[in-house]
């Protein structure tokens, strides 16, 4: 008789796979965007704002769930990489809107192009019906999570 490898049981475990692939997404998503110097929170800011155009720091606060302490932390560095930049918003002096610049774009662009094919070869072991199940379960278990519900539907 054979026995089972250590942790082998936890390979049943859902919760435990889904943490574990996780984390294994994050960690590479992670060192992608590193090639741009950018973390994955500054990465949604820039995805916010090539959907929705300049948005207000408070605005991007409650859209993509950013605690306003960190935003002003992850906005300076978008600025400082020339990413995007603070405009006062012309409806309002009293506001500033942030936006995306040019060089922005140019590197959003790359940045989605590359996350594109990472998210490819990581899921390159499914065929396309289990890539479309995948995605179709895991957005119905993210609808039901906070941050799920904060978002308008698709």
């Amino acid at each position: 008789m054979q026995a089972e490898r250590p942790g082998s049981e936890l390979t049943g475990d859902a919760g435990y796979l889904l943490s574990r692939v996780g984390a294994a997404v994050r960690a590479g998503f992670k060192e992608l965007l590193g090639r741009w110097r950018v973390r994955p929170q500054q990465f949604a800011i820039l995805t916010a704002l090539r959907a929705g155009g300049p948005a207000s720091q408070q605005e991007l606060c409650q859209a993509l769930g950013i605690d306003s302490g960190n935003m002003v932390e992850l906005v300076d560095g978008l600025e400082t990489l020339g990413y995007a930049q603070r405009r006062r918003d012309p409806r309002d002096r009293r506001r500033y809107l942030l936006a995306m610049t040019d060089e922005g774009r140019e590197a959003f662009t790359a940045m989605t192009a590359a996350a594109g094919e990472y998210t490819a070869g990581f899921l390159a072991p499914l065929d396309a019906a289990e890539r479309h199940a995948l995605v179709a379960a895991l957005t119905k278990l993210y609808v039901t999570t906070p941050e799920g519900q904060r978002l308008p539907p698709p």
